[in-house]
């Protein structure tokens, strides 16, 4: 048996226990290394991990070859735990090279392993090769290996949120030339609910929607269940502009928030906030946002932070109407 399998280290509780995952998708976590039992050691260390109500998902390479291959056909890795030395010395060292020269992948979050320290120092490596750390295999103890996949994991979270704002940039400066025809509302609306989820919720995915029909005999129009069509999505819901909300939505919350009666109501229901505007002509729009974390897991949302929604659900709903009355004059 290796020596680096974390038994000087006892598993603690500062890892919360398998029974508060949600349905929230995992970090994918990509183990590079020609020995399997340093895949199953690390499985079983971090399998109860969890960040952000995201738990780990981990998919196994056995070479450099394999890796890229695997990095070539899925973009979604947010952590790559590297062996230096498989098929050849420097094998793993290639590989973190093509990831950013070849791969052009900058979100990543690349960690070299080596058993072998002294065919890699630590410094030279650091001082040539884009990563984000190095460890030889006998000092991750389980505790270490955690604080690993802490510190990786949200440098790796906030490199997608500036790149979600980046994207979301390009929308809004797209939409500013026709800013009142249907397509640049949508292309607007959808760059600034693009950076408003990853600045307020750190989230990733929203869609912003219509809303007719009836809930629980609650008219919104007169059917037995609410239609959300989405006016503008983001992350999983980015393609689904024009179609039907379904899926993760409870329709009973749309419900209790129908019911209501107010200009603007919301309800925070297993990690998804539910956001309803109620314009004065009777129209109602929902915002969805899958997955927020809430302000120091308070269970509350910052009462600026749930003004910026409220706004942003006012301003959207008005555009988006003065967009349409627009279109059927002309």
């Amino acid at each position: 048996m290796n020596d680096f399998l974390f038994a000087d280290d006892a598993p603690s509780n500062d890892v919360p226990p398998r029974s508060h995952a949600t349905s929230m998708p995992p970090f994918r976590i990509l183990i590079v290394d020609d020995d399997e039992e340093i895949h199953v050691i690390t499985k079983m260390a971090l399998s109860e991990f969890h960040l952000n109500h995201r738990r780990l998902e981990f998919v196994s390479a056995y070479s450099g070859e394999e890796a890229r291959q695997l990095l070539s056909q899925q973009h979604d890795f947010a952590l790559v735990l590297l062996d230096v030395v498989m098929e050849h010395d420097h094998a793993g060292l290639d590989v973190a090279r093509w990831i950013r020269e070849t791969l052009r992948n900058r979100l990543i979050r690349i960690v070299l392993r080596t058993g072998q320290p002294g065919q890699a120092p630590e410094e030279e490596i650091i001082a040539r090769y884009e990563i984000d750390d190095y460890k030889e295999k006998t000092e991750l103890t389980y505790r270490k290996l955690v604080t690993l996949m802490y510190s990786s994991l949200r440098a790796y979270s906030e490199l997608c949120r500036i790149e979600r704002n980046r994207r979301a940039l390009e929308h809004i400066i797209n939409a500013s030339a026709q800013l009142f025809s249907a397509a640049s509302v949508k292309e607007l609306s959808r760059g600034i609910l693009e950076q408003l989820v990853a600045i307020v919720t750190h989230a990733d995915t929203a869609a912003y929607c219509s809303v007719d029909g009836a809930i629980d005999g609650v008219t919104a129009a007169g059917s037995s269940a609410a239609n959300l069509r989405v006016l503008a999505g983001v992350g999983q819901y980015q393609h689904d502009e024009g179609q039907g909300l379904a899926k993760h939505v409870d329709q009973q919350v749309i419900a209790r928030l129908i019911q209501r009666q107010q200009p603007v109501s919301f309800e925070i229901h297993q990690q998804d906030y539910y956001g309803l505007y109620h314009t004065t002509d009777g129209r109602y729009y929902l915002l969805f946002i899958q997955g927020i974390v809430k302000q120091q897991h308070s269970g509350e949302l910052a009462d600026s932070d749930q003004h910026l929604l409220e706004l942003f659900m006012n301003n959207t709903a008005i555009a988006f109407e003065h967009a349409q009355r627009t279109q059927h004059t002309e």
